[in-house]
C-alpha cells in the first residue's frame, strides 16, 4: 500500500515538473515568435519609410531643378 502511494506521488511529482517545463518552453516560444513578428513589422515599416524619404528626395531634386530652369529662363 505504501509502495502504491509512493509510486502515485512520484507520478504526480513528475507530471508537475513536466507541466512546469512545458509551460516555460511554450512561453519562451511565444516570446520568440512575438519578437520575430515585431522585427518583421519594424523592417517593413522602415522599408516603407525609406521609400517615402527617397520619393521626397526625388521630388525635392525635381522641384529644385525646375526652379533653376525658371531662374535661368528669366536671366
Amino acid at each position: 500500500m505504501e509502495l502504491l502511494i509512493a509510486l502515485i506521488s512520484i507520478v504526480v511529482f513528475a507530471f508537475i515538473i513536466y507541466s512546469t517545463y512545458a509551460a516555460k518552453n511554450a512561453k519562451h516560444a511565444q516570446k520568440v515568435k512575438a519578437y520575430e513578428l515585431k522585427e518583421r513589422h519594424m523592417t517593413k515599416s522602415m522599408d516603407m519609410l525609406r521609400s517615402e524619404i527617397s520619393l521626397t528626395e526625388q521630388e525635392i531634386i525635381k522641384t529644385k531643378s525646375h526652379f533653376e530652369e525658371l531662374n535661368d529662363a528669366s536671366d
